[in-house]
């Protein structure tokens, strides 16, 4: 007759072999989102030339040298941060319903993205100190979002096309591209906060509707 004593672990064991590199990922992780979001708060407040290596590993409660273990230095972290902020952005324009009306997920879009522009404290920020520098790293990070958002919206396009909701006879990868350009425009226009070219609502009012007017059956 074999006897079985139950297995007592203390709370405070040590981990076993494989749970160490497990913990060891999420502690690594943690620490580069710390950085990040330490990184995001120092530009936001500071911009890029303010925001020094010191200043942003003092928000996140790590060295400097723990910082470099993860990011080469400033200009890496700028360029992580940045990618994020552009994914984001490509987040807030994706329609949130997959049935919406073409038109409605055309404009909403269009919308989400001037709003996000607007709205978002970081990019004014990160245009604080040269600013065309700073619009010359925007658009290399937004580059290989181009084709993607081009597609996104002909892919709107041929639905409604396809549902009888636009116009039959719509040249569709010339019109993605004007939308695009026109969104990004004035996305742009929102994030630049140039007084010399605003974006008013009544001026989006005006090319939302100009859009509508273009597609609509």
């Amino acid at each position: 007759m074999k006897i079985f004593y139950p297995l007592f672990i203390p709370m405070n064991a040590p981990p076993t072999p494989r749970e160490a590199p497990n913990r060891r990922h999420e502690q690594s992780e943690e620490r580069r989102r710390r950085i990040l979001d330490g990184a995001r708060a120092c530009f936001g407040e500071a911009g890029f030339a303010g925001a020094t290596v010191g200043r942003i590993a003092e928000r996140a409660g790590v060295s400097n040298g723990l910082l470099y273990r993860h990011f080469r230095n400033k200009e890496h972290l700028f360029e992580v941060v940045l990618a994020e902020i552009i994914g984001d952005w490509v987040r807030a324009m994706v329609p949130s319903r997959r049935n919406e009306p073409a038109a409605d997920a055309l404009e909403g879009m269009f919308r989400r993205s001037v709003d996000f522009c607007r709205d978002h404290p970081l990019l004014p920020a990160l245009l604080r100190d040269d600013r065309q520098l700073q619009l010359t790293r925007i658009s290399a990070a937004s580059h290989d979002r181009i084709q993607p958002h081009r597609d996104l919206v002909a892919s709107i396009l041929r639905r409604g096309m396809a549902a009888g909701e636009l116009r039959a006879d719509l040249d569709v990868p010339s019109i993605a591209d004007v939308i695009c350009q026109l969104q990004s425009d004035y996305s742009g226009r929102a994030y630049r906060r140039d007084p010399d070219h605003p974006d008013a609502p009544e001026i989006i009012d005006a090319a939302v509707s100009m859009v509508r007017r273009a597609v609509i059956a």
